[in-house]
């Protein structure tokens, strides 16, 4: 007698499994400590796409009313401009809602690594805002004259997903970036 494959078997093979195409795109989480969590991406097509991205539980005061935010710590990405960083923070956009945040979350947007192209610009486009709304046309105007703003034209500061609006604006003094910081030193 012959058995059909699977038959008697304590765990039957997988049919789900069977010809099923990756993504393009692969996401490894790895809880550090407490709230803290490091996020890999690799392309599965291109292995020298990717990217890293450190996310932090934490709590902003909001209109005196304390909310759950994601905090984005680090943002890498390489190659830049193949829209890599977008699916980074859509992946936190997800993350964020997963860990009970409604899907919101901040940066610090620092212009030390890229100081030639602030990435103040990026953020925005991706729908983020600083809560200052004399700071968020500044940025406005040079996404509508295709400017690259410099570490000359943007301070590090807060930008927040979904945006803010300004009377809910954290009390908080923007921060000296370390490049501001280190060249104030001399």
């Amino acid at each position: 007698m012959i058995e059909k494959i699977g038959q008697g078997l304590k765990y039957p093979p997988l049919k789900s499994c069977v010809n099923k195409k990756l993504p393009e795109y692969l996401f490894w989480e790895h809880k550090d400590c407490f709230d803290t969590w490091d996020i890999s991406m690799f392309s599965t097509k291109d292995p020298t796409k990717h990217g890293k991205m450190t996310l932090i539980k934490t709590t902003q005061t909001v209109n005196e009313q304390p909310k759950p935010y994601i905090l984005v710590l680090m943002l890498l990405s390489k190659p830049r401009k193949q829209g890599l960083g977008t699916k980074m923070l859509d992946y936190t956009k997800n993350f964020s809602k997963r860990h009970g945040c409604d899907g919101r979350f901040y940066l610090c947007a620092d212009p030390q690594f890229t100081p030639k192209e602030a990435p103040h610009i990026f953020y925005r486009k991706y729908g983020m805002n600083t809560g200052i709304p004399e700071d968020d046309k500044k940025i406005d105007l040079f996404i509508k004259e295709g400017k690259n703003g410099t570490i000359e034209d943007f301070p590090h500061q807060k930008m927040y997903y979904p945006p803010i609006p300004p009377q809910e604006k954290p009390n908080e003094k923007p921060q000296q970036s370390l490049w501001q910081k280190f060249k104030n030193l001399f």
